[in-house]
């Protein structure tokens, strides 16, 4: 069981509307981008699996983009060419793991 947090952080070139799941332990389960207008080339790889891939399975509290690999748990390496929209999308999982801690934590054992 989990939730699906729909989010709408504001990328480069507007709102990005995306899913963040999360399971009944505060776990990232995946993330989807639903649609964009970002950049096409830079800004649009964040519903690459290339980038989006990264948020799996992640135990974290907070995610953090990073322009070099990532060396620790809640590291997020940006797309190269678009840290405003690398940035938005960790905003938008930001905000849902936000969310779930302060709403849903518990929730799912009731």
């Amino acid at each position: 069981m989990g939730y699906n947090l729909t989010v709408t952080p504001k990328g480069y070139g507007g709102l990005i509307e995306m899913v963040v799941g999360i399971d009944d332990e505060g776990k990232l389960i995946d993330i989807k981008i639903l649609s964009h207008t970002e950049t096409p080339g830079l800004g649009a790889k964040a519903a690459d699996p290339a980038f989006s891939d990264q948020f799996e399975k992640k135990n974290v509290d907070r995610i953090v983009i990073t322009k070099s690999a990532p060396t620790e748990e809640n590291e997020v390496q940006a797309i190269s060419g678009a840290t405003i929209t690398s940035s938005a999308v960790a905003d938008g999982v930001n905000t849902a793991l936000e969310y779930w801690s302060k709403n849903l934590k518990g929730e799912g054992n009731k």
